[in-house]
């Protein structure tokens, strides 16, 4: 399956301006079964209470996974990866996030995480490149002692064909907190930024966090992530523990923040970078 961009201003959750891809293989288009669904229709869907996907009952506890490894089968060969990537569930949604060693570039995504009878399809609104329609990925789980397995068939490889995924996945954690669920970036304000059209996504779950952003700077466009575990202090203050990132000086830090629920959907985040305090609002997807 090719993967065709579109570059079209979105203004459907506020400041996201990210290209749009389309599936332009019909078989591809059938499979999915959210293919002439538009995205504002699927959030409708995941946000009635009468939704039977609300009713489902998941294969697995909300949380958060890091991988323990996985096997890529492409054209019949297969190879074992070891690579650090974190997958939060939370309030059915999903994230996940990691540095490609084959292609030197980061990949995640996120989006709705729909289980029925114990079966997970999961269908990605986001993705580091931008905003995603028209896809989604029926996944075979099953609990673990440890987590879970799971096996993700007919992957869109950049080349325009097709791969297939065998995954295994240790549980971190699955405390919850207030702020847990998928929360888009709305506004950012920092004096004297040097970037511009920036984007994030974030999604809190199981004690923890992953985030991917992306941003222009000086005629370039940036994209980072990270991932890492979160403590909600008696203060009311939030530590985030740093595990992974494309961030510089980011890593294995602890980072202090103040995270505010304005109303069940939508939050702020303060800190403190490079001196200067940067405030981002925040809209619960």
């Amino acid at each position: 399956m090719v993967l065709i961009k579109k570059n079209i201003d979105r203004g459907e959750y506020g400041v996201s301006r990210w290209p749009v891809f389309y599936a332009n293989n019909p078989a591809d288009i059938i499979r999915s079964l959210v293919a002439t669904t538009r995205i504002s229709d699927i959030r409708k869907q995941f946000m009635n209470p009468e939704s039977s996907s609300l009713d489902a009952q998941p294969g697995i506890e909300d949380g958060a996974y890091l991988l323990d490894g996985v096997i890529r089968t492409a054209e019949g060969k297969t190879s074992k990866l070891l690579r650090d990537q974190m997958k939060i569930f939370a309030k059915n949604r999903f994230m996940f996030a990691f540095f490609d060693d084959q292609t030197n570039l980061i990949d995640a995504a996120t989006g709705y995480a729909h289980w029925v009878d114990g079966v997970l399809t999961e269908t990605p609104i986001a993705n580091q490149d931008g905003t995603v329609e028209g896809l989604s990925f029926e996944i075979a789980m099953k609990s673990s002692a440890n987590g879970f397995t799971q096996i993700v068939r007919d992957m869109p490889a950049v080349n325009g064909g097709t791969y297939d995924l065998d995954e295994v996945w240790n549980t971190l954690s699955n405390a919850q907190t207030a702020f847990d669920g998928l929360w888009q970036l709305q506004s950012r304000h920092v004096e004297g930024a040097l970037c511009s059209d920036f984007n994030e996504m974030k999604l809190i779950g199981g004690g923890h966090f992953i985030f991917f952003q992306r941003f222009d700077s000086e005629g370039e466009t940036i994209k980072h992530f990270g991932f890492g575990a979160l403590q909600v202090e008696k203060s009311g203050m939030v530590i985030e523990t740093a595990m992974t990132s494309t961030l510089d000086s980011y890593s294995g830090k602890n980072h202090l923040l103040n995270i505010t629920l304005i109303d069940t959907d939508h939050m702020t985040q303060t800190f403190m970078l490079n001196g200067a305090e940067v405030v981002q609002s925040y809209v619960r997807i």
